[in-house]
């Protein structure tokens, strides 16, 4: 192809997995699953809990990890959101074998969720590739780790759409902190401002973005007010003529739309 035929040549498109790409599936079903294995298991340890304590003690740490990697970016390690439930519930996490049993249950809750492809993503992901675009994928994790993720991909038929794959507990940090997004434009050989992402939150993937020196891109399916200036789209059949819009535009109107959350 020409570079005319390649309008994302030399641009990096970073994208959100969850809400952007995927669905987050049966929530409820992840949850009561993790639950009553986590009960499961502690019973076969001699603790014999109310499922309503069980209950209350995993959602309530879950959240609280959730909380404080999406306000300050910091990366909560799988074994502490488990060694916090034991704690909460006064249960020695050194017993043998416990807490891998717990991390296994922990991080695989999400299969049973199901979470599927946003209808159209697939098809705009080919597009952008073909457009010359480098994808990336740039995922924030909290209980489901990196290999995981890649074998949920796998299966949805998405890991071969892009030419890396960035996540949060691989890098020690979460969005909406700047180094994830350096780290995507380091791996790229990519100035920051060759670098759009895209995603549906507004404070991890948008402000965050935009606070690295980024471009970005608001998935915003229910059309809900977005930040001034920051371009949005609904279905993903815009997002490939939306982002050469953005890379084919005059330099000025880039740099005011990156500093239009300031």
């Amino acid at each position: 192809m020409t570079r005319s035929a390649c309008p994302l040549s030399g641009w990096t498109v970073s994208l959100d997995l969850w809400g952007t790409l995927i669905t987050h599936g049966d929530r409820q079903a992840a949850s009561a699953w993790r639950i009553t294995e986590f009960g499961r298991v502690l019973d076969a340890y001699g603790h014999h809990l109310a499922p309503e304590e069980l209950s209350k003690t995993v959602r309530r740490t879950r959240e609280e990890a959730a909380h404080q990697q999406r306000t300050t970016g910091a990366q909560p390690d799988v074994e502490a959101q488990v060694g916090a439930v034991l704690d909460e519930l006064a249960i020695d996490r050194d017993a043998a074998d416990l807490m891998k049993l717990l991390i296994t249950v922990h991080t695989h809750a999400v299969l049973r969720a199901c979470p599927q492809p946003i209808p159209g993503a697939v098809a705009a992901l080919e597009v952008v590739k073909a457009a010359g675009g480098r994808l990336v994928l740039t995922s924030n994790t909290l209980a489901t780790p990196s290999d995981v993720h890649r074998i949920l991909l796998s299966d949805l038929g998405l890991l071969d759409c892009f030419d890396d794959v960035l996540f949060s507990g691989d890098l020690g940090v979460a969005k909406p902190r700047p180094e994830v997004f350096a780290a995507v434009a380091e791996r790229a050989e990519s100035p920051l401002d060759r670098v759009i992402h895209v995603g549906d939150d507004q404070l991890t993937d948008i402000d965050g973005a935009q606070g690295a020196g980024c471009h970005a891109v608001h998935y915003n399916p229910h059309r809900r007010p977005a930040r001034p200036l920051v371009p949005d789209f609904a279905d993903h059949a815009e997002l490939p003529a939306l982002l050469v819009s953005l890379c084919t535009a005059p330099a000025a109107e880039l740099i005011s739309r990156s500093a239009s959350h300031e």
